[in-house]
């Protein structure tokens, strides 16, 4: 677990510096999520940001590794733990691609890109927070840090449009500390994606909507307490901590579950 974790800080580390060597392990960064992350809209794909991110890493350390599992059209309930309980009329978790199996990867970091494709299905902002915790607290439990990217502008019908505005602010608050935001660098004052982002279709970025979410991912106001923290918990693995309280940005504390009870989602007996 020291070793994990260790990585990951130094991942965001060598994020932050941009041309310090990478450590003198590899990493294996996993990214889940939907169209976005797949590369739709970045013409040629190695344009998108999850090959640019993956292309930075390698110039630091060739064995870094990035395993993009994002697929067109998913949704929160496909990244939902393996064996989630789901209603009728939703998708059941995949399990190629869901947090599970990013988590059985064994990799030092996890990132979850889902722009919109909850609002265009009329989820509610509860439900599409509840999913969240639920895949934060998989995390969690297996030890490994996780970043969750906000919701993206699409140009939808002003109902849709308030609730992915409801869901940005959800999303900030319950994640402090693990929110990338991309809304507010894509989004117009109504809410919509702003045309020089946009790919042509409304939703979908081109390569400069891909570029600046790389920039925002790499950005080294994110990372810039990572190497104070990772000395932290290398002292508490040392003592076999489960976890230290070291504020909000700690990469080791627990994301939004109050109680050792599981989120709801996660008993199979509901």
């Amino acid at each position: 677990m020291k070793c994990r974790i260790a990585l990951a800080a130094c991942l965001l580390f060598s994020l932050s510096t941009f041309g310090q060597s990478a450590s003198t392990g590899s990493l294996v960064v996993v990214v889940i999520g939907s169209s976005t992350a797949a590369g739709v809209g970045a013409r040629p794909v190695d344009s998108a940001w999850v090959p640019r991110l993956e292309a930075h890493l390698k110039s630091l350390n060739p064995a870094n590794q990035v395993i993009n599992l994002a697929k067109s059209g998913y949704q929160t309930w496909h990244l939902m733990p393996t064996g989630t309980r789901h209603p009728a009329s939703r998708s059941a978790p995949d399990t190629l691609r869901n947090i599970t199996r990013a988590l059985s990867l064994r990799p030092d970091a996890v990132i979850v890109n889902l722009p919109s494709n909850d609002a265009a299905a009329g989820f509610p902002v509860q439900e599409q927070i509840a999913n969240f915790e639920s895949i934060a607290y998989a995390a969690w439990a297996a030890g490994v840090p996780v970043w969750f990217t906000s919701v993206q502008p699409r140009n939808f019908d002003p109902a849709k449009i308030h609730i992915q505005l409801q869901v940005l602010l959800a999303l900030e608050k319950r994640f402090e500390g693990q929110i990338v935001n991309f809304w507010e660098s894509l989004a117009m004052p109504d809410g919509r994606l702003t045309p020089r982002y946009d790919s042509g279709d409304g939703i979908h970025l081109n390569n400069a909507g891909h570029a600046l979410l790389f920039e925002k991912i790499a950005a080294p106001d994110i990372w810039a307490k990572t190497t104070e923290r990772e000395r932290a918990l290398e002292i508490a693995d040392q003592n076999r901590a489960l976890f230290l309280p070291l504020g909000k940005n700690d990469l080791r504390h627990r994301p939004l579950v109050p109680c050792p009870t599981p989120p709801r989602h996660l008993h199979p007996s509901q």
